[in-house]
């Protein structure tokens, strides 16, 4: 993926889980990419998605992309 497609990904990504913080792909995605016991998205929990994401393989941003479009 090219570096651009990625950040277009990424930034939809937290686009979505912001706006939704409460939907099912929202909690989805931060429990899998960073702790399944997450109950709510809070601002620390956006903080470290978004960092997480800076480093994740191209095949997981794909994933949660795909959960949230």
């Amino acid at each position: 993926m090219d570096a651009e497609r990625r950040q277009h990904e990424i930034d939809a990504i937290m686009a979505f889980v912001e706006r939704h913080r409460q939907s099912y792909a929202s909690l989805a995605v931060c429990r899998r990419a960073l702790d399944p016991g997450i109950e709510q998205i809070t601002p620390p929990v956006l903080s470290r998605l978004y960092q997480h994401l800076q480093t994740a393989p191209d095949e997981e941003i794909a994933a949660y992309y795909d959960i949230v479009m």
